[in-house]
């Protein structure tokens, strides 16, 4: 392996860890406010779902660091990592569903519009989420399963499969099964995006009548709303063309621009929780003093 490669891929692994604590803070953070109130707020359900989703999704990474450092990309463990890549597939797909069920609940909670149906919504919403996160997730399993056979191809050599044979990637495939599994819930987070802004424009109008009812404390949410959901966007995308590379890069073996684009992935999940902390003010104070903590310790051992 050439020297840029391993120092890229101790990139990756410095950024999935990062990613781990990140996203590992977010958890036990939600986990000491549900012990302390003996409850826990459906939106604190819903980003800790995601975040698990993200945890996951970064130990399999891991894995492929491992597997590119040892150069492990032996014939026999191919249908292992047929397996490991679906399920990974199926993670991807429940993380974007379930970034979508986030940005409905966000659209639901704050607009207001005077329609009987969206009223009901309003008030069923928290007891309709767990639904729509069992519903998401099944759905993700089912989109993913026909990347075990439509992906992968084993190539014997001279019609004799001694375990020297090589491994073929569909790129196509993969790309038809990446984009009609994300397209539905990529439209539903575009919606919900527009509805959100929609209101914010339609309200911000009305701030100047007496009896608007819309304070700056609801526009400082909508704003914070939209600023988080766009980066989410933003990042998804980047995601998105990051993991399409990733299949490329698999089919030309391109070891290169396969570690690049596992920085990217990457980057992406850590990126976004970050945004996710500095957005909840629950996340961001605990984390604000973790960091100055931890920047005081490590100053403390450097003073002589």
């Amino acid at each position: 392996m050439y020297t840029e490669e391993l120092v890229l891929l101790y990139v990756t692994f410095l950024t999935v860890i990062i990613g781990l604590l990140i996203n590992g803070f977010i958890v036990i953070v939600n986990l000491l406010w549900w012990i302390k109130r003996q409850t826990i707020q459906t939106i604190d359900v819903l980003i800790t779902g995601l975040v698990l989703v993200r945890i996951v999704l970064l130990s399999i990474y891991t894995q492929d660091i491992f597997y590119l450092i040892s150069g492990w990309y032996l014939i026999k463990f191919v249908a292992i990592n047929e397996y490991v890549f679906t399920f990974t597939v199926c993670m991807n797909f429940c993380s974007l569903w379930w970034g979508s069920v986030l940005c409905v609940f966000y659209c639901v909670k704050i607009t207001t519009y005077n329609n009987r149906l969206f009223m009901r919504l309003k008030m069923n919403i928290s007891k309709l989420v767990p639904w729509l996160l069992l519903i998401s997730l099944v759905i993700s399993f089912l989109s993913s399963l026909p990347c075990r056979w439509v992906i992968f191809s084993i190539h014997v050599v001279n019609g004799i499969d001694n375990g020297n044979g090589t491994m073929e990637t569909n790129v196509v495939n993969m790309f038809l099964i990446n984009f009609a599994g994300s397209i539905i819930p990529f439209m539903i987070f575009c919606v919900s995006i527009y509805r959100i802004i929609l209101s914010l424009l339609r309200h911000t109008r009305n701030m100047s009548g007496r009896d608007s009812g819309f304070s700056d404390a609801q526009r400082d949410v909508h704003l914070s709303v939209i600023r988080n959901m766009i980066s989410f966007l933003l990042f998804n995308a980047l995601y998105f063309v990051a993991y399409i590379m990733y299949a490329i890069s698999l089919h030309l073996k391109i070891t290169l621009l396969n570690i690049v684009c596992n920085i990217c992935m990457c980057s992406y999940i850590s990126l976004h929780s970050i945004s996710f902390i500095m957005s909840n003010q629950e996340l961001k104070m605990p984390f604000l003093v973790v960091l100055s903590c931890t920047w005081l310790e490590s100053f403390k051992e450097q003073t002589p």
